[in-house]
């Protein structure tokens, strides 16, 4: 099937796609690199790089991947063989970004399906993610649903016009929304830019909940394919490589917001902070770099997958950029820590033991592990006030 990629509205690439495997077999002719999603703009500029092999990579990587939690159960009530199918339902439109695919000859406008100012239906695909009940009313395919990446279970709601992003658990602790909650707190305090979280509860199953951050002419570009925009000097570490790259582009505060994001990674312990979470977000009319992501996305810290017998708040590692077992302690490097205002925290370790013993009945935190993160929390807050 012959198709155009699209940018809001401008056209990016004519492409055809086999519908029956969901992939992108080849890229007839490419209209405005510029408007590209990066990825396809780094392959197209190295000859030794297939375009359409990183055109496939980057429109797969939109889609629900094959190891999210309870994915059977998922693609069972969706009368669905695998994930791919959902790939190019509703046009492949996205909350992330203004990415969208059409048929050749096809007569339709971004201002009359996109997610951003159209509403869609969420009830039957928030019930198969998080409900108990076997019931499919309700499932509607034209929805951003359909392209949600990430393992933790999700969906897109709208709640009073906004776009909410609900989230559920990974690890057996179920700790992943009340991490978020804890990140937020901190930001908070700290004055930090980041996405707000609150938790939730679903058919008493544990959710955390937040807005999204992405308005209708804006779309996220990952850190993945920042990184790779340009070919690192080996005397170059990749911190500052990195953030090179976004001064270069109009991001002058680009350090201190790493900064942030680190900092916080290293008091919760945030052990996947992997090249997809974090980014910039891109104004796709002027093609403008505007801001740096909000902090968003990390559940995955607090010792949130070990078993109570293998917390540890003293010797652990994290993703770094490209090193991905990078001692906490070495983050500190990286990072101008007298800036910060360590006394904002006071209390909050007090907070955080009420959140854990109010939700313990939707996981599976015991009184013994309360008392250790909370002490591991506090270990790690009084770590750089000794600093």
């Amino acid at each position: 099937m012959k198709c155009i990629l699209m940018n809001k509205n401008t056209k990016v690439a004519t492409i055809e796609i086999d519908t029956k495997f969901n992939i992108i077999k080849k890229i007839y002719k490419i209209h405005n690199i510029e408007y590209a999603p990066l990825s396809l703009k780094n392959a197209a500029k190295n000859k030794t790089v297939n375009n359409e092999k990183e055109l496939n990579k980057w429109f797969k990587g939109r889609g629900i991947p094959s190891w999210r939690k309870d994915i059977e159960k998922l693609l069972e009530k969706l009368n669905i063989s695998s994930p791919e199918e959902l790939l190019n339902k509703a046009y492949a439109l996205s909350l992330s970004d203004q990415y969208w695919i059409k048929e050749l000859k096809q007569n339709v406008d971004w201002e009359n399906i996109n997610f951003f100012t159209n509403d869609f239906k969420y009830k039957g695909y928030l019930n198969i993610s998080f409900s108990s009940s076997s019931s499919t009313e309700d499932i509607d395919m034209k929805s951003p649903n359909n392209t949600t990446d990430g393992m933790l279970q999700k969906a897109w709601i709208i709640e009073d016009g906004k776009r909410m992003l609900v989230k559920g658990t990974y690890s057996p602790s179920m700790q992943e929304p009340i991490n978020e909650w804890l990140v937020s707190q901190i930001c908070e305090r700290l004055n930090f830019n980041y996405c707000k979280y609150d938790i939730g509860i679903i058919d008493k199953k544990i959710i955390s909940k937040c807005e999204c951050f992405i308005k209708e002419n804006e779309e996220i570009i990952s850190a993945y394919d920042i990184y790779h925009s340009e070919k690192k000097d080996n005397n170059t570490n990749d911190f500052d490589h990195y953030t090179n790259i976004l001064i270069k582009n109009g991001i002058n505060n680009a350090k201190e917001e790493l900064e942030n994001m680190f900092f916080i990674d290293y008091i919760v312990m945030n052990f996947d902070r992997h090249l997809k979470n974090f980014g910039i977000i891109r104004n796709v009319e002027t093609l403008k770099w505007e801001k740096v992501t909000p902090i968003f996305d990390t559940g995955e810290c607090m010792e949130c997958d070990k078993i109570l017998e293998e917390i540890n708040f003293y010797n652990r590692t994290g993703k770094f950029f490209s090193a991905v077992e990078m001692p906490f302690s070495k983050y500190l490097n990286y990072i101008d820590i007298t800036k910060y205002d360590i006394s904002k925290l006071d209390g909050l370790v007090e907070e955080y033991k009420n959140k854990l013993i109010e939700y313990r009945k939707y996981t599976d935190i015991t009184d013994e592990r309360i008392e250790k993160l909370t002490k591991g929390l506090q270990y790690r807050i009084d770590s750089i006030k000794s600093l």
